[in-house]
């Protein structure tokens, strides 16, 4: 009898009954009935059903089946879409003095640009469920469509202009002859980058930079000079250097220029200086016939890719440099510098990408070199990070330094000396002009006013615009190159101020605004 129910035991376990399963994948559902026990995995094995690296699995794997379970698998798909878009131009106004009042021009016709889109896709079963940005890359860029309105200059107060005034406008060159009404814009094209802005003594001979018509890694600017500013039919001519970080006319050599070049590069400051010097020699068709190096490419002096600044005596028989720690002159017949003033360079602008550098003025007569300087500490601050900018002077045939020759005057104070003046009781005078912070402890973004005092630092008085008045910005506009200039008889000074050049007469602080455009910048004012 035991035998016999140990039987029926064996016979009732062999009979256990199957379970019953559906799965539901790739829009289709699969039933099937398996022996327990069994997982969801060995079911989904034994159905043939593959998951993906990203697939949701409805119970989970490893979960025991029961008999009528529903298995769902979710088929989960990533990828990235790509697409081209449209860029929209946009329009820009330049006001011009070329046109009558209210008149138009289109001077670039607007070209729309390209753009690559990608996202990241997200589907389950085929079906996007999100979608989100990945990237935006800028195939072509846009060309903007640039207008030109005509403004009225009846507006302005005539007055007679002392030779002639060079200023940038609008990415353009334009000039002032012999009244403030003769105005017009030269044949230059535009995009001028104001790296180089330089006009020849006689006032006939522009060299400049500007950026390429088509932008490229390769070419951060092209030097062009303009070979007879005085004849309305002459064209500009692309020289053989591209790459251009200073460029300057000699003074006493004509058709002759020296020149510095530099390296794009994707990183602040844009470039890579090669702190090199050449001397260039033009024909009278405006090629380079000779080109004389005098320095080697250096990467000298911490921060030498922000690059050395030169600057050439009146009588062209000196050329000082300045660098972000220091000023002196160049040996020409050696080809090295000789450091005159020494000083720690100013790391607290570094953190925003750029460096402040010093600027350079000789006196008429080529025997005083001025230059903004770093100063000392105030307190207990590293010297890197003082807030102090004096002026120093340099007697070059001496080599007698007065440093500080005017202190706390601001970064951006860029002195300059007037013209030698012989006065009624025949004497040769002359005065040194200087922008002037209004708060000395933080001078790079804040207000300065146009001081002029003797040559030697004395009687120094403010004469443009005055406490009442919003003050002269220089940080709003950092291009190269003087911010005022003297007028070549030492009477008057050109300044761009709130986006146009104003005129003020020295003995009576008398300023007159010149220009209507809007955009006015580093003023040159020659013979």
């Amino acid at each position: 009898m035991c035998l016999i129910a140990l039987l029926a035991a064996c016979d009732l376990s062999a009979a256990e009954p199957l379970l019953r399963v559906r799965i539901r994948v790739d829009g289709q559902e699969l039933a099937l009935s398996v022996k327990p026990p069994s997982s969801v995995g060995q079911v989904l094995r034994r159905a043939n059903v593959t998951l993906g690296a990203f697939d949701r699995l409805n119970p989970p794997d490893f979960t025991p089946v029961t008999d009528g379970m529903l298995i769902t698998v979710v088929r989960v798909e990533n990828r990235t879409e790509c697409f081209d878009e449209s860029v929209p131009y946009a329009r820009e106004t330049l006001k011009t003095p070329d046109l009558p009042e209210g008149a138009t021009r289109v001077l670039q016709g607007g070209v729309n640009g390209v753009a690559r889109v990608c996202y990241d896709v997200l589907l389950e079963d085929g079906i996007e469920r999100r979608r989100t940005q990945s990237g935006r890359t800028l195939l072509t860029p846009p060309v903007n469509q640039v207008v030109a309105v005509g403004v009225d200059l009846s507006r302005l107060e005539p007055i007679a202009i002392n030779g002639t005034i060079f200023y940038i406008s609008n990415g353009q060159a334009r000039l002032i002859r012999e009244t403030s009404l003769n105005q017009f814009t030269l044949q230059t094209g535009g995009n001028l980058d104001g790296f180089v802005f330089s006009v020849s003594p006689d006032g006939r001979q522009l060299l400049y930079t500007r950026k390429p018509d088509t932008p490229s890694l390769e070419v951060f600017n092209e030097l062009w000079v303009l070979m007879d500013t005085t004849d309305p039919s002459a064209r500009p001519v692309k020289l053989v250097v591209d790459n251009v970080f200073y460029a300057e006319w000699l003074p006493d050599r004509p058709n002759t220029f020296s020149y510095s070049t530099l390296r794009p590069r994707t990183e602040p400051p844009a470039y890579q200086a090669l702190n090199d010097l050449f001397i260039a020699r033009l024909d009278a068709t405006g090629k380079i016939v000779a080109a004389d190096p005098i320095l080697p490419p250096t990467d000298s002096g911490t921060y030498s890719q922000w690059g050395t600044l030169f600057a050439w005596s009146p009588d062209g028989k000196r050329l000082a440099w300045a660098q972000a720690e220091g000023v002196g002159t160049v040996d020409l017949r050696r080809g090295r510098l000789q450091k005159l003033i020494d000083f720690r360079i100013y790391q607290t602008t570094l953190t925003r990408g750029w460096l402040w550098q010093p600027s350079l003025a000789w006196s008429a007569d080529g025997a005083i070199l001025a230059a903004s300087v770093h100063g000392a500490p105030l307190g207990d601050e590293p010297p890197e990070n003082s807030p102090v900018f004096d002026i120093a002077v340099v007697n070059t045939a001496a080599n007698f330094v007065i440093n500080p020759f005017l202190e706390r005057v601001g970064m951006w104070s860029a002195p300059q000396f007037s013209p030698l003046v012989r006065t009624a009781r025949d004497t040769v005078s002359g005065s040194i002009a200087y922008l002037q912070a209004r708060t000395p402890n933080d001078s790079v973004n804040g207000e300065y006013d146009l001081v002029v005092a003797d040559r030697d630092g004395s009687n120094p008085r403010v004469v443009f615009p005055g406490r009442e008045q919003v003050g002269i910005l220089p940080f709003e506009d950092r291009t190269r190159g003087p911010k005022f200039q003297w007028s070549p008889d030492g009477k008057q000074i050109v300044l761009a101020y709130q986006g146009d050049l104003h005129v003020i007469d020295v003995s009576s602080g008398r300023a007159t605004r010149i220009t209507v455009e809007g955009s006015a910048r580093s003023p040159r004012w020659t013979r």
